[in-house]
C-alpha cells in the first residue's frame, strides 16, 4: 500500500516535469526519495531516473549524469534490461550536451540493441530521435535527418503526436543546418502548430527559436528577432538555460547582420554567461566565432584571427564537423584580404561539399551562419 502511494507521488512529480515545471518536480521527489526504504529499488530507480531528467533540462548535467548512473545501479539489482536500456539512452544525452558524442552514440546504441531485443517500438522511437540529435552534433547531418524521420514516422503510427513534434523541432534543426530554410521553416510550423494545441511550452519554445533561426537564414531579421523573443520569453519561465544560450546567440547573429552591435553584444555576452555554466563546447566554438567578427570590425586582425583559429582547434579536439567547416571557413576569410572587400584568394572550403551542406556567404563579416 505505502509502496503504490509513493508511486503516485512519483508520478506526480512525472506530470509537473512534464509541464516544465522543473524545480517543483524535483522537490516532489526529493520528498518521496527520503522516504523510501534502501531495497525499494524500484521507486528508487524512478526518483533518480526523473531527477536526472530534471537537472538535464535545467542545464545542470553534471547533477544529471549522477542521477542517472544512480539509475544505472538500481536497474542492475532490479534485473530488467529495460530499465538499464532507459538509464544508458537518458545518460548519454547528458554526455552529448556536455558535447561528448561518441560516449552518447555508444550509450545509445547499447539502448537501441535491447530495445529491439524486447521489441518495444515506443522506446525505440526515443533513441531514433535521440540518435538524430547526436548525429547532427557529430556532423552527420543526412545521418540525423534519416533518423529523426525514422522516428517520427514510428511516434506517428503508435499515436504519439507530442513525440513526433520534437522529431519535427529535430527535422528543422537538421534541415537548417543542411542549407534546406524552407523545409526548416516548415518543419518548425508544423511543430509550433501543434505545441500550441497540446500546450507544451518547451516544444512550444523550442519551435519559436527554430522558426527564428530559419527567418534569419532566409534575411527576415526583425522578423526573427520576434521569434527569438517569444522563445526566450518561454525558456526564461521555466528556467531552461540551455536552448535559452543558443537563442541569445541566434538573436546576436541577427542583430550584428542589422547593425545594431551594442544589442548584439549584450545577447553574445548573456550567452557565452550560459554556455558557461552549461559547459557546451559546442555553444562556445559559436561564440568565438561571433567574438572574431567583432573583433575584426574593430580593426583587430591579429585578435580576430586568433580567436577564429581557437574557435576551429576546439571544434577539432571534439570532432564537431560543421563547426570545424564554419571555423575554417572564417579563419581563411579573415586572413584574405581587408574588411568588407572580397578577396580573389578566398577558397571555398571543400568540408561543406563533403559534408552535403549548403556553404555560407563568407564573402563579407558578419557571416550569416546556420
Amino acid at each position: 500500500m505505502e509502496d503504490q502511494k509513493q508511486s503516485r507521488k512519483i508520478q506526480k512529480a512525472d506530470s509537473l516535469r512534464q509541464k516544465a515545471l522543473y524545480r517543483k518536480s524535483l522537490s516532489e521527489l526529493r520528498a518521496v526519495q527520503r522516504t523510501l526504504k534502501a531495497d525499494d529499488y524500484e521507486n528508487l530507480f524512478n526518483c533518480h531516473l526523473l531527477s536526472g531528467h530534471n537537472w538535464r533540462m535545467l542545464g545542470d548535467f553534471g547533477k544529471a549524469i549522477e542521477h542517472y548512473e544512480k539509475a544505472e545501479a538500481f536497474a542492475k539489482k532490479l534485473g530488467g534490461r529495460s530499465r538499464q536500456a532507459d538509464a544508458a539512452a537518458s545518460l548519454a544525452l547528458s554526455h552529448r550536451a556536455q558535447g561528448d558524442w561518441k560516449k552518447a552514440l555508444a550509450l545509445l546504441g547499447q539502448s537501441e540493441k535491447i530495445y529491439k531485443k524486447l521489441n518495444d517500438e515506443e522506446a525505440l522511437a526515443f533513441v531514433l530521435w535521440s540518435k538524430g540529435g547526436t548525429l547532427r552534433i557529430k556532423g552527420d547531418i543526412e545521418g540525423a535527418i534519416s533518423s529523426f524521420s525514422e522516428a517520427k514516422r514510428i511516434f506517428t503510427r503508435l499515436g504519439d503526436l507530442h513525440a513526433a513534434g520534437y522529431c519535427l523541432n529535430g527535422l528543422g534543426g537538421a534541415s537548417r543546418i543542411k542549407g534546406a530554410y524552407k523545409s526548416s521553416l516548415g518543419h518548425y510550423t508544423k511543430a509550433n502548430e501543434l505545441f500550441g494545441k497540446i500546450k507544451d511550452p518547451f516544444g512550444l519554445a523550442y519551435s519559436f527559436c527554430g522558426i527564428g533561426n530559419a527567418l534569419r537564414m532566409t534575411g527576415s531579421h526583425e522578423e526573427a528577432l520576434a521569434y527569438f523573443k517569444k522563445a526566450l520569453r518561454v525558456y526564461k519561465r521555466i528556467g531552461d538555460i540551455v536552448s535559452s544560450s543558443y537563442t541569445l546567440w541566434s538573436a546576436s547573429k541577427s542583430l550584428a547582420i542589422l547593425g545594431r552591435k551594442v544589442n548584439s553584444l549584450h545577447s553574445l555576452k548573456e550567452a557565452e554567461k550560459l554556455f558557461g555554466k552549461t559547459r557546451d563546447p559546442r555553444g562556445k566554438i559559436y561564440c568565438l566565432l561571433s567574438e572574431a567578427e567583432f573583433k575584426w570590425s574593430e580593426g583587430r586582425m591579429k585578435a580576430a584571427a586568433g580567436l577564429a583559429q581557437k574557435a576551429l582547434d576546439s571544434a577539432k579536439k571534439h570532432g564537431f564537423e560543421v563547426e570545424a567547416c564554419h571555423a575554417s571557413g572564417l579563419l581563411e576569410r579573415l586572413l584574405a584580404g581587408p574588411l568588407g572587400a572580397p578577396s580573389k584568394r578566398l577558397k571555398k572550403p571543400g568540408c561543406y561539399r563533403r559534408l552535403g551542406l549548403k556553404k555560407p556567404d563568407f564573402s563579407n563579416l558578419p557571416v550569416n551562419i546556420p
